[in-house]
């Protein structure tokens, strides 16, 4: 899988020199989304429950709707109704652009200040959300894993990279309805690290319905894990 990878990269760098490199925001050339851009960008004006979807204060899920087959709370960065934040997304996942991982990764950190959370997290592990071996190889690498690398650096936290695999391959989510979504999601993940009394923080690169955190959620909680979050570069 090595040679596949080094051939993705080469098609990259040949990509740069006949296309260069601008912002998908404003079409500067440089990088793929420019310092003024990155500060435009709609943010979350309020972190919601990812259980009934309502705003909650810090992204704290509400009280009466925490469960163990739930996280305790989520933040997200930025809104993924906007246009131009669902084709950062999209070109981040799905054309292989991995350079996104830094500006996007740079937004949550900054979310997470804006909401004075960052002292909160200083005892937790910072847990990428994986991929199926399948849908790695032909992507090349995990978007999560990358938007946690700089998330960990930035708070000063440990990453667990091993803690959990994706053992089910799962449809795209983006493709079917929060039921079907829920389905896809049951039993595609499998604990292989310790996860007894540590507080965890999933990253992933993009929240809609909440399927998977609240699918990695019950695996974790179930092996006892004191607390589970989820941060993710845009919710929608």
């Amino acid at each position: 899988m090595q040679v596949f990878e080094n051939i993705k990269r080469l098609g990259g760098f040949v990509t740069d020199l006949v296309f260069p490199v601008s912002c998908l925001v404003c079409g500067t050339e440089g990088s793929y989304l420019c310092q003024n851009c990155q500060a435009k960008l709609p943010r979350m004006e309020k972190q919601q429950c990812l259980v009934c979807q309502k705003p909650a204060p810090y992204g704290k899920t509400h009280p009466e709707c925490v469960t163990r087959n739930s996280v305790d709370g989520a933040i997200a960065g930025l809104t993924h109704s906007h246009k131009f934040v669902q084709n950062i997304i999209r070109t981040f996942k799905y054309d292989f652009v991995s350079r996104l991982a830094l500006p996007l990764s740079q937004i949550l950190v900054e979310t997470i200040n804006d909401q004075g959370l960052e002292n909160y997290f200083q005892n937790f592990i910072v847990v990428p959300v994986p991929l199926h071996k399948r849908r790695f190889n032909w992507r090349g690498f995990n978007q999560a894993s990358l938007l946690s690398q700089t998330l960990a650096d930035q708070l000063k936290v440990p990453i667990d990279e091993q803690l959990v695999v994706r053992q089910k391959y799962t449809e795209p989510q983006v493709r079917l309805s929060a039921d079907q979504r829920k389905r896809n999601m049951d039993n595609a993940f499998k604990l292989i690290g310790d996860a007894r009394d540590k507080k965890l923080l999933l990253v992933d690169d993009m929240v809609t319905s909440g399927s998977t955190a609240n699918e990695l959620a019950k695996l974790l909680k179930s092996a006892k894990t004191a607390e589970v979050w989820i941060a993710s570069a845009a919710h929608g």
